[in-house]
């Protein structure tokens, strides 16, 4: 995928040959270009999803590798509609989060910690649901793990009611609204 042979991009943020090379088919996109692309607001671009599906193979990559602020990341990724996406894409990119959430609750030590990971799948899906149910199947000690570190993370957050998804998309009242759908399912587990 490309971005359209008319985008133009944000002159302050991305300079000309940058842009050009979002515009290329078939030409590997830096690292650092497709993270600096995915943590911009989607004002930065002409027609934002083409250029989140552009980046996409490198940014699934950064994330899968660990990549700190993978939460603003993963706002570009929301901010780009992706469930909206014909099915195939959709699937692609919902295929990944779950693969990425899974390996990181299986994982022992992985590059970011597992609460990153799920703020991030929160924040990409706009939805808790299915990142909560994925660790509900999680029964493991590992996971288990995963979860007390991840309490005793969100603690400040827990005892004043603010929500940790900082990259929300979407309205305040909805972020909030994920949140306490968190609350609830950790009460139930008894954390």
């Amino acid at each position: 995928m490309t971005a359209r042979v008319d985008e133009t991009g944000c002159g302050r943020c991305f300079d000309a040959g940058e842009v050009g090379l979002l515009r290329t088919p078939d030409v590997p996109v830096p690292a650092d270009l497709a993270r600096r692309v995915a943590q911009k607001h989607p004002s930065h671009w002409d027609d934002q999803p083409a250029i989140i599906r552009r980046v996409l193979p490198q940014l699934v990559v950064i994330l899968a590798e660990g990549e700190h602020e993978s939460d603003l990341m993963a706002r570009g990724l929301a901010a780009a509609g992706w469930p909206q996406w014909p099915g195939g894409q959709a699937q692609a990119v919902a295929g990944f989060l779950d693969a990425w959430w899974t390996r990181t609750l299986r994982t022992k030590s992985p590059p970011i910690p597992a609460s990153e990971v799920f703020e991030s799948c929160v924040t990409a899906g706009s939805s808790v649901a299915p990142w909560l149910a994925r660790w509900e199947t999680e029964e493991g000690p590992i996971a288990r793990r995963h979860l007390d570190e991840s309490v005793h993370r969100w603690r400040e957050e827990l005892d004043s009611g603010d929500s940790p998804f900082s990259w929300w998309w979407g309205t305040e009242a909805e972020g909030r609204a994920a949140w306490q759908e968190v609350t609830l399912w950790l009460a139930g587990r008894g954390q």
